[in-house]
């Protein structure tokens, strides 16, 4: 009797075990994916500052006589406003990326959650690789 207790308690605490290390993964993976998230907020800003400056450009232009189509199309090239397009460029496409492993983070948790240790470890996987191509 005391050995099926003895088994039985240690299989109660298997579980919750086991399930702890997608937990633990998760809970890892949630501070660098936020700050993920930050830096292409921050990059999205400034190609929101390159789009004012272009607004401002074309006002000027209009206040003087001069049609806003006659200005340059783009930055000219190795100027600031060019290296802010390249990191805005750069940075935004891990908007995608940021979205994708929020997703895959999220549903890690619903896995867990269910006792799905593979599955949660799976979508840990994937929301590190999205991460990653960001």
């Amino acid at each position: 009797m005391k050995l099926i207790l003895a088994a039985g308690l240690v299989a109660g605490l298997a579980g919750p075990a086991l399930a702890g290390a997608c937990g633990t993964e998760i809970s890892a993976l949630e501070p660098r994916l936020t700050e993920k998230g930050r830096e292409t907020i921050a990059a999205s800003s400034g190609g929101k500052e390159v789009a004012s400056r272009r607004e401002a450009q074309a006002e000027a232009a209009t206040e003087k006589g001069t049609s806003p189509s006659a200005l340059p199309k783009g930055p000219a090239p190795g100027s600031a406003e060019t290296q802010a397009t390249a990191d805005v460029a750069k940075a935004s496409g891990g908007g995608t990326g940021v979205m994708e492993a929020r997703a895959s983070l999220n549903r890690a948790r619903e896995l867990d959650k269910k006792g799905d240790e593979a599955g949660c470890m799976k979508a840990v996987s994937d929301a590190k690789e999205q991460m990653d191509k960001s």
